[in-house]
């Protein structure tokens, strides 16, 4: 029996305006070449699974990492190196939610450890370390291994303006879908590293620029972080409604509300806290931040 031409009835299908096909989507090697003299540079990939969402107290049961190289000025993403991905026991029953997520249970980490040596040489060589939530992703990684606390991090949903291009949602299968007209299913560490090197590389619809350009220029720029330590407790609706987020903090950072904020903008804020929030009783905590310490919970 003749095997059907699936692309071309896709394409019939996409050229009746009524269906969008999507192709299901395939890790790549490489998506081309930097520009012509411009200087290139190793990015790591990371992305893990756990136990739960609390970094001091839950633990990685997957770590992967993903190297690629890409233009320092373009962001053009061309070669995608070797990935390692390892399973870890995390030395407690995987929790059932984690298990429908993930498909990763407790008989397939017995006994399993990541090799930190690997996992170190992977590291050496990426001079830019991304994740996508690095919010999340950051602060289990340096737990784990801490010798990812000295690199410079990016996120790719927060240091790219999705939202300006017109995409309403920055969760990956939702990107890869609606971005890069793609599908996967899947939600294992490196499979998810692959599909974020994709989204990053692919072109906004828009005006052409890609995403891992924007990424670069964010993750470059200095911010500073607002902390409204001992604010009143009556004053809360008031920092939720400017954008402020709760921090649960650390043994050495106290609880807190906090937003980050450019440095042009430092001033304004810090007077609407002075004349809103405190009312000439205390102050917030201000910090620097950079790509070598944003997204990190204990830097």
């Amino acid at each position: 029996m003749t095997r059907p031409d699936y692309e071309a009835l896709a394409r019939q299908l996409d050229g009746t305006g009524e269906f969008k096909v999507l192709r299901r989507f395939q890790p790549r090697t490489s998506y081309g070449s930097a520009e012509d003299g411009e200087e290139t540079r190793t990015a790591l990939l990371v992305d893990v699974e756990t136990t739960g969402t609390h970094w001091p107290t839950d633990r990685i049961i997957e770590f992967a990492g993903v190297p690629f190289t890409f233009g320092m000025k373009s962001g053009r993403i061309t070669t995608i190196g070797t990935p390692f991905s390892s399973l870890e026991d995390p030395g407690r029953p995987v929790p059932p939610e984690i298990v429908r997520l993930t498909h990763i249970t407790d008989e397939m980490v017995a006994g399993k450890r990541i090799d930190d040596a690997q996992v170190a040489a992977l590291t050496d060589q990426a001079q830019l370390i991304i994740a996508h939530n690095a919010k999340f992703d950051r602060p289990f990684v340096e737990q784990r291994f801490p010798f990812f606390q000295d690199k410079h991090w990016a996120c790719s949903i927060n240091d790219v303006p999705w939202q300006a291009h017109g995409l309403g949602s920055v969760k990956l299968g939702w990107l890869l879908m609606e971005h890069s007209g793609l599908y996967f299913r899947a939600h294992r560490a490196a499979d998810d590293c692959y599909a974020t090197i994709h989204v990053l590389a692919t072109p906004f619809a828009d005006d052409g620029s890609l995403p891992m350009q924007h990424l670069l220029e964010t993750s470059r720029r200095h911010t500073m972080l607002v902390r409204a330590v001992t604010s009143p407790f009556d004053t809360k609706d008031l920092l939720k409604a400017r954008s402020y987020q709760w921090d649960t903090g650390t043994v050495d950072r106290p609880k807190a509300w906090q937003k980050e904020v450019s440095e042009e903008m430092l001033d304004a804020e810090l007077a609407w806290l002075r004349d809103t929030i405190y009312r000439g009783k205390g102050g917030p905590e201000v910090k620097k931040l950079t790509a070598r310490t944003r997204y990190s919970a204990t830097r």
